[in-house]
Formats: C-alpha cells, structure tokens, sequence
C-alpha cells in the first residue's frame, strides 16, 4: 500500500495537505490547481483553460486535456469539475513520486470522478505506477476513476462547433418551444429553423443552444451541416 498525500487548496485558497480518506469531503471540483499547471506528463504543452458552462474556469495542461475539458462540460451525467486540483504525493521504494489528475468531477448524482486522459503512446511502467495510486486514493475517498479519451474527427468538430452556444440565452423561453416544436418529427437542421416562425438567425442561434442542451439531438457521426436532420 502506498501512503498518498494529496495537495490541494482549502475552502480559503490556501495551500494544504489531505490523507487519501480525508479528500472524501473536499470539493476538488470547486478549486485550482494547488500550485501554477504543469505541461501534460512533463512535455512542453500548451497551457490553457476552458470557461465552462457553469461559469467555472478548468485549467488544462495540454489542447488534449481541453478537448476532453469540451466533451465533459457537454456530457449530461457531469456536473461541475477542475482541471488538475490535487497533486498526489506518494513514496514507492526509494523513489519518490507526484501527479496530477487530469480532472476532478462531481456527477449529477453527487458523486466524485477523477478523470485521467489516456497517454498517445503505450501505457508503460510510471503511468501503470501512476494509476496504481489513484485507485488507492479514489479507494479510500470514495472516488471512480474514469478514462476519458480524447474526442476526435467529426464529434471533436461538432462538439468545438456546438461549444459556443454553451451558455443559454435569457428571455427566449418562447422561441425556444417554437423552435422545438419545429422539430417534433426528424427533418434538416435549414428546414425545421425556416419553419419554427422565429427570425431565421435567431432561430438558428436557438437550435445550435438546444443541441449542445441536448434537448435537439442530431446524429454525431455526421458533420452538422444545414442538411443534417435534428429531432427533439
């Protein structure tokens, strides 16, 4: 068994230290990084951060870990989460280690996940260490622990597509029904906007928020082009 500490800010911001069993009642979900982000695995990287829906801001060590930040932020089980919130501390032998989830996530449920994106390459012996422990810690905090690969191809596409219309649009409860109304039957995306009675731009804004809502749904193996059927 490995003794893992896990390094994270408090509820005040300031810097500070939890036993595995102790992180059970943190809101890692809620907080930054304990210290400035790390490029993803060590590697010179690009650090960003992705404005949620929720208004939080996820810092990401790589545009991999943003892609995956998008594809969290739109997927419905997920709640509120942080990029790279706790540090793990750990001593294995005589080597001494440290590692940070990609994300901590709290589900709709109010459970925690901490999500790790899976290296490009073959999994060697430090990420099979590295996983090793957060099992121990996920464990003994109450956590799952999720793989999340990178989305890629056509869904990376219409989920960056479908991003921009991730925060709702106040006052438009109306036009929002009209607009879904548009869509009780499956037909294309150009025909249902042109149909619902609503000005055609507006309307268009309307039904690129009610899919990344998820109250219109598309087929994701297909690029969302005017002719791409949607239904409620």
């Amino acid at each position: 068994m490995r003794d893992v500490v896990g390094w994270h800010l408090d509820e005040h911001g300031e810097l500070t230290s939890s036993r595995a069993g102790d992180l059970a009642g943190v809101a890692l979900e809620e907080r930054l990084p304990p210290t400035d982000p790390v490029a993803y695995h060590g590697r010179q990287s690009v650090i960003t951060a992705w404005p949620s829906s929720s208004r939080s801001t996820v810092v990401c060590g790589s545009l991999r870990r943003l892609r995956v930040a998008v594809e969290l932020d739109f997927t419905a089980g997920i709640g509120p989460f942080s990029g790279e919130p706790v540090e793990l501390h750990w001593l294995q032998g005589r080597v001494r280690h440290r590692w940070r989830p990609d994300f901590i996530a709290r589900t709709r449920r109010g459970s925690r996940c901490a999500v790790v994106v899976p290296p490009e390459r073959r999994a060697g012996p430090q990420w099979q260490e590295r996983m090793a422990a957060l099992h121990e810690v996920a464990k003994a905090a109450g956590w799952t622990v999720r793989l999340w690969p990178v989305p890629r191809g056509v869904r990376l596409a219409n989920l960056m597509w479908l991003a921009d219309y991730r925060f709702p649009a106040p006052g438009e409860r109306d036009r929002e029904d009209a607009v879904l109304a548009a869509f009780r039957q499956p037909r294309p995306l150009d025909e249902g906007v042109a149909a619902c009675g609503v000005p055609r731009l507006v309307a268009l804004d309307l039904a690129y928020r009610l899919l990344w809502q998820q109250r219109l749904r598309f087929d994701w193996t297909r690029p969302l082009l005017a002719d791409a059927p949607v239904w409620a």
